[in-house]
């Protein structure tokens, strides 16, 4: 790894060690930051197909939608491609140096235009009958339009778009009206901004793995409870268990986790602490994403796609660096998503897939959240408040 220091600024500096002096007052007093009380969930709820469509329709089809970073397409034609809950979605920047989303469809008979998940293109063009469209998704050509007829087409169908602290949001619902700052919230912003997201460069290779309902995928990355237990031999090593602090941010949670080097600040002034031996840190930005470190040199940022059942979902991990990613740096971040890869796969995912296949079995105990698993409690309240009705 380069040396690039990844906070270059007093407020982005601050973010951090406030939230670093927070987690050495939860380990001098031996807990973490704590809930009310402790939740009980009908373990069905994870099963209940009813359930599982309102959380599409109420969310996944409604709110904004992390759906890449600003480093992801940063010149003009740069585009990534992929489907969610059955949209199937095309980010594109513009010559004009703007973000924006449509359906990956053309509008003739509904192809796709691109097949790629990511690269650049002067225009796309629709292999099925070569309609042709330019960065900004305008309609610039119909072969033999004449014989066609008019059509009354003039683009590809748009996805309200927005973008804040580097971090690019789309709604699946072409009619919505929504600000990315305002579903954020003035901390989670100021707190994205702090990782520089927009100075960030993108490792292209991508791990993509099975899990079961979403939101067991969902649950493990709110979880500050496992890190110790289930990934005791892996990325748990450097870590002090379950003395996390949470910041319930709307549907958003920031959670720090505290690593074995805070016990050493005390001998230190402030100014000289190493943020990446004292805690670790993950923004999870509600449905879905997941965005883990920014505060040292790295990132990963998971993404959870529910399936088209209730017992299935994808999770796709990937890497970015504060450094170009060739050379050495290449073979650093391809170690790392085969390391965690390995860890998800191996660890998260098979625990929490017997635990789906358990369900059934559960229909009369409820699950348990405890005071210590605060930003799980605020994910399943806020699907409950979505969905109710």
């Amino acid at each position: 790894m380069g040396s690039l220091e990844p906070i270059s600024n007093a407020h982005g500096r601050e973010i951090f060690y406030e939230l670093a002096r927070r987690l050495h007052a939860n380990v001098a007093r031996n807990l973490p930051d704590q809930a009310d009380a402790v939740l009980t969930l009908p373990a069905t709820n994870y099963l209940d197909a009813a359930q599982f469509e309102r959380e599409i329709e109420r969310i996944f089809l409604k709110v904004p939608l992390l759906v890449a970073l600003d480093c992801d397409i940063p010149n003009a034609g740069d585009f990534l491609s992929y489907a969610i809950v059955g949209r199937p979605l095309l980010i594109v920047r513009g010559d004009d140096g703007v973000a924006r989303t449509f359906l990956n469809v053309c509008r003739h008979r509904g192809a796709a235009l691109t097949t790629a998940p990511c690269g650049n293109a002067r225009a796309f063009v629709c292999p099925y009958h070569s309609w042709t469209y330019d960065r900004q998704g305008a309609l610039k050509g119909v072969p033999d339009e004449a014989a066609f007829g008019a059509h009354g087409v003039e683009g590809l169908l748009p996805l309200p778009t927005d973008t804040v602290a580097g971090a690019i949001f789309a709604s699946l619902d072409p009619a919505a009206h929504f600000s990315a700052a305002d579903w954020l919230g003035e901390t989670l912003v100021r707190s994205l901004e702090a990782l520089r997201l927009k100075e960030m460069h993108a490792y292209r290779r991508t791990s993509t793995l099975a899990s079961p309902n979403w939101k067991l995928a969902a649950d493990g990355y709110l979880d500050g409870y496992h890190i110790g237990f289930l990934h005791r031999n892996t990325i748990g090593t450097k870590g002090i268990n379950n003395r996390n602090t949470y910041d319930l941010l709307g549907p958003h949670v920031r959670i720090g986790f505290a690593n074995k080097g805070i016990n050493q600040v005390d001998e230190l002034p402030e100014d000289q602490w190493n943020l990446g031996d004292v805690m670790s840190l993950v923004h999870y930005i509600f449905p879905n994403v997941s965005i883990s470190g920014g505060h040292k040199d790295t990132i990963q940022l998971s993404r959870l796609f529910p399936g088209p059942g209730v017992t299935e979902s994808t999770t796709v991990q990937h890497q970015y660096f504060y450094e170009p990613v060739e050379g050495e740096m290449a073979k650093v971040a391809e170690a790392k998503r085969i390391t965690y890869e390995q860890v998800v796969r191996d660890e998260d995912c098979s625990t929490i897939f017997t635990i789906n296949e358990a369900l059934p079995a559960m229909t009369q105990v409820p699950f348990l959240f405890g005071r210590n698993e605060p930003g799980n409690q605020s994910l399943h309240r806020t699907i409950a408040a979505m969905t109710a009705g």
